[in-house]
C-alpha cells in the first residue's frame, strides 16, 4: 500500500541522513528531548549541531508519479538570531505560523515563511530560507542564569496566535506577547520561590515543591463578573482556560487564565487538590509530567519518574454530595475563584521500562514526557530514556457516554472491571545493562492521505514511523539500537545582540582555580594526599581550562560556519536578484514595444469609431440641429436659385430680342449706311449688355454649384 511504502522510505530520506552526518560527532544528552514536530504534512525537525530547522513535506513520498528529486527534496530554515541555549523542545503554534524552540535556559520564536508556488512549498521552494528568530525574555534568562525554563507552552486562548506561557523554577507562570518579547504581559504565582536559586538544589526542589509541568484544559465561559471593566463591556462573558500544575511532590494546582484580563498579577492559585482515594505517599513524590485530556469530564494524567502513570477524573465536590446531573460538574467549573475541585484517582498504570526480567535499579529515574494524541481524547503517547509507549483509555468513551445519558445501562457498563491499553511501541533500552539511548522526539501524523502515523526520532538520529490504525491490539515493541552515551555539549549558536568577544569571555570564565602551593618546608604528604591533590588540581584544570576551551572552539567553529552559510546564502540571493533584475529588464522593453503598438492600434480604433458614430448618426430618423440648419439654408439657397433662374431667363429673351433688333438694323445699315458716332455707341452698349449678361451666367452657376447640382 501506497501509506506504507511512504513510513518505509521515510527514514531513507536525505533529511535525516543529512541530520546524522551533521550529529555524528555531537554529544547526545542522556534526556530525553522534542526536537521533531509535524504540522498537517509539513515535518520538522531540529539540527542541534547547526542551530537550523529542516522540513519536508510528508506527501511527497506518497505520490509515485512525483519526480525522485521532488520526494527526496528538502528545505533548511536558517535562524536570523540562531539561541545560545541547548534546545530541548520544539512546538508549533495552533496556526502553524510560529515554532516555538526551548530549552532550559530560554527560548526562542521562528516565524515561519510563507508559502507559494505550484507545490505550496516556503517561499516557492527555496533550499535555504532566512527566517526572522524572536528571542522571548532574552534579558531575563541571561541575567537570571539560575532560573530554569521548565516548560513553554502556547497560550490556546491567543487570537492573535501571538501568546505563549513560560514555567520556570521560581514558581511563576510568565506570559509573553510576541509584539513584546521582554515584556510579561501576565504573571501568575504558584507559591514561594526558592530561597537560593543560585545553589545547585534548593530544598523546596528537594522536598518537591517547586512546580514542574501544566497544561491547559479545555475552554470555559466566564459569568459576567469581571472587575477589570466597568463598563457594559464587562457583561460581556469571556472565554477562560483553567491551567493545571503539577508540582514535584505530586500535588496538583488549579487556577484560571483569560487573555482579556491584561493584569500583570494574576489570580489566586487553588489547591493542592484532594485526591480520592487518599495514600500516604500523595501516590508519588517524584511527579514530572502532566497532561489534561479535553473530555466531558477532564480527566488529568499525571506521570512519575519510576514509570507510574495516574488517570485523575476532575470533578466538583458537590458531584460527591448529591447527584444533580450531566452538567453539575460544567456549572460548578464556571468562573469561579472560588470553585472547590477534587481528583479522583481511576488507575495507575505501571509501564514496562525494561523487556529482561530482572528489573532496573530502584534508584534508577526515568523521566516521562507526556503527549496528547491529536486525532482522539481517550488516547496519549509517552516518551522516555527507554522507549515510546501509547496508551489507550478505554474507558473513557463510556464515562462520557455516562455523563450525558445517566441510565441504569451507561452506569452497569462502566463499573465493570475495565482497564486502559498501554502499547510498548518502541524499547531503546531492552536490559539494565544497556547504555541508555533516550527518545529525541516524538509527533503524530494525522492526515486523511498519510494515515494516522506515530513518528519517533531514536538516539541516533534515526526515524521509526509506526502506523496507529489498531487502537486496541497490543504488539510487539519495536527494538532500536542506541550509541555509547557522551557527555551533552550545548549547541550554542551564534548571531546575537551580544558581541561574540564578550560571549567567548563568558564560555572561559573560571570559577575554580588552582592555588599555588606555600607550604610548610618540612611538610610532608602521603602519597595517597598528593594523589587527592593532583586528582583535584587535574579535575579542575579538566573542567576550568580544557573543556571549556574545547567548547570555545567549537563555538568558534560554528561561527565561522553560520557566517559562511550566511555568505553563501547572500551571494545565492544576490544572484538570483541580479538574474532577476536583467529578467525585468527585458520584461521592460517588451512592455515598451507592447505599448507603442497599443497606441497605434488605438488610434486606429478612435477612427473606426468616429466613422461608424457618423454613419450611426446618419442612420438615425431624427434630425439634429446643425441638419435642421443646414436644410433651411438649402431651401433659402432653392428659392435663390428659382429667382434667378426667372432673372436668366429674362436676359436671355432680352439677349434674344437684342440679337434680332440688331440682325434688323444690320439689315437696315446694309440698306443705308450708319454713321460712325451711332456705330461706336452700338458697339458700348453691345458691350456693356455682355458684360452684365456674362456676370448674370456666373452668378447662375455659382448657385447651381451651392445647391449641389
Amino acid at each position: 500500500m501506497a501509506t506504507a511504502s511512504w513510513r518505509s522510505a521515510l527514514n531513507s530520506h536525505p533529511v535525516f541522513s543529512d541530520l546524522q552526518e551533521n550529529n555524528a560527532e555531537e554529544r547526545l544528552k542522556i534526556d530525553s528531548r522534542n526536537l521533531l514536530e509535524v504540522g498537517g504534512s509539513e515535518l520538522f525537525v531540529w539540527d542541534p549541531q547547526k542551530s537550523h530547522l529542516l522540513t519536508t513535506n510528508l506527501k511527497n513520498l506518497l505520490d509515485t508519479q512525483v519526480e525522485q528529486e521532488r520526494s527526496n527534496s528538502y528545505q533548511t530554515l536558517l535562524c536570523t538570531n540562531p539561541p545560545r541555549f541547548a534546545v530541548c523542545n520544539i512546538a508549533l503554534s495552533p496556526t502553524c505560523c510560529h515554532l516555538a524552540l526551548s530549552g532550559q535556559h530560554g527560548v526562542s520564536i521562528l516565524e515561519l515563511p510563507s508559502r507559494w508556488g505550484k507545490y505550496a512549498d516556503f517561499e516557492g521552494g527555496k533550499s535555504n530560507i532566512n527566517c526572522r528568530t524572536i528571542p522571548i525574555a532574552e534579558r531575563f534568562f541571561t541575567t537570571q542564569s539560575s532560573v530554569l525554563l521548565l516548560q513553554a507552552s502556547w497560550h490556546p486562548g491567543s487570537q492573535s496566535d501571538t501568546h505563549i506561557m513560560l514555567l520556570t523554577s521560581d514558581n511563576l507562570l510568565r506570559v509573553f506577547e510576541l509584539n513584546d518579547p521582554q515584556s510579561v504581559y501576565q504573571i501568575y504565582s504558584l507559591g514561594e520561590p526558592p530561597n537560593n536559586l543560585h545553589t545547585m538544589a534548593t530544598f523546596e526542589e528537594v522536598l518537591g515543591e517547586i512546580a514542574v509541568s501544566f497544561d491547559f484544559g479545555p475552554p470555559l465561559e466566564s459569568t459576567p463578573c469581571l472587575e477589570s471593566t466597568g463598563s457594559s463591556h464587562g457583561k460581556q462573558k469571556a472565554k477562560v482556560y483553567p491551567v493545571y500544575v503539577l508540582r514535584g511532590n505530586g500535588d496538583v494546582y488549579y487556577l484560571t487564565v483569560s487573555m482579556d484580563d491584561q493584569s500583570t498579577v494574576g489570580y489566586a492559585v487553588q489547591g493542592p487538590l484532594s485526591m480520592y482515594p487518599p495514600a500516604e505517599d500523595n501516590y508519588g513524590l517524584d511527579a514530572c509530567n502532566i497532561i489534561c485530556l479535553h473530555s466531558n469530564p477532564p480527566v488529568l494524567v499525571i506521570a512519575t519518574s519510576t514509570g507510574n502513570l495516574y488517570h485523575c477524573i476532575v470533578l466538583s465536590k458537590s458531584d460527591e454530595d448529591d447527584d444533580t446531573g450531566s452538567q453539575s460538574w460544567r456549572d460548578d467549573l464556571d468562573f469561579k475563584r472560588g470553585s472547590d475541585l477534587s481528583l479522583y484517582v481511576y488507575e495507575n498504570v505501571e509501564l514496562e521500562l525494561s523487556l529482561s526480567l530482572d528489573h532496573l535499579e530502584e534508584d534508577m529515574t526515568c523521566p516521562i514526557t507526556l503527549h496528547r494524541d491529536p486525532t482522539t481524547t481517550d488516547r496519549y503517547h509517552c516518551s522516555h530514556g527507554t522507549g515510546v509507549h501509547s496508551v489507550a483509555i478505554t474507558w473513557l468513551p463510556k464515562l462520557q457516554q455516562l455523563c450525558v445519558t445517566e441510565d441504569e445501562g451507561s452506569l452497569l457498563e462502566f463499573s465493570q472491571d475495565q482497564s486502559c491499553i498501554a502499547e510498548h511501541l518502541v524499547c531503546t533500552r531492552p536490559t539494565s545493562g544497556s547504555l541508555p539511548a533516550p527518545i529525541q522526539g516524538l509527533c503524530i501524523v494525522y492526515d486523511k492521505l498519510l494515515g494516522i502515523t506515530l513518528i519517533c526520532l531514536t538516539s541516533h538520529l534515526e526515524c521509526v514511523a509506526l502506523p496507529l490504525v489498531n487502537l486496541y491490539q497490543l504488539a510487539p515493541p519495536l527494538m532500536s539500537a542506541s550509541f555509547p552515551s557522551q557527555k551533552s555539549v550545548s549547541p550554542l549558536r551564534v548571531m546575537s545582540v551580544e558581541p561574540f568577544d564578550r560571549h567567548i569571555k563568558k564560555i572561559l570564565q573560571r570559577h575554580v582555580t588552582n592555588p599555588v602551593l606555600k607550604s610548610h618546608p618540612e611538610t610532608e604528604l602521603t602519597p595517597q594526599e598528593c594523589c587527592q591533590v593532583l586528582n583535584r588540581a587535574t579535575q579542575v584544570f579538566r573542567e576550568e581550562y580544557i573543556i571549556k576551551q574545547e567548547v570555545a572552539r567549537e563555538e568558534i567553529a560554528k561561527r565561522i560556519m553560520v557566517l559562511r552559510d550566511q555568505k553563501m546564502q547572500q551571494l545565492q540571493e544576490l544572484k538570483d536578484f541580479e538574474e532577476e533584475r536583467e529578467q525585468i529588464s527585458s520584461t521592460a522593453e517588451e512592455i515598451a514595444e507592447k505599448l507603442e503598438d497599443a497606441k497605434e492600434n488605438q488610434t486606429q480604433l478612435n477612427s473606426r469609431i468616429k466613422t461608424i458614430l457618423k454613419n450611426l448618426e446618419a442612420r438615425l430618423p431624427v434630425l439634429s440641429d446643425a441638419e435642421q440648419n443646414m436644410k433651411k439654408e438649402l431651401s433659402t439657397m432653392e428659392g435663390k436659385l428659382k429667382h434667378h433662374k426667372n432673372v436668366l431667363q429674362q436676359v436671355k429673351t432680352k439677349e434674344e430680342y437684342q440679337s434680332r433688333q440688331i440682325s434688323r438694323m444690320e439689315k437696315k445699315s446694309s440698306n443705308r449706311g450708319m454713321s460712325q458716332s451711332h456705330t461706336k455707341h452700338l458697339h458700348a452698349v453691345l458691350k456693356e449688355e455682355g458684360d452684365k449678361i456674362s456676370s448674370l451666367v456666373k452668378q447662375v452657376h455659382s448657385l447651381k454649384s451651392l445647391a449641389g447640382e
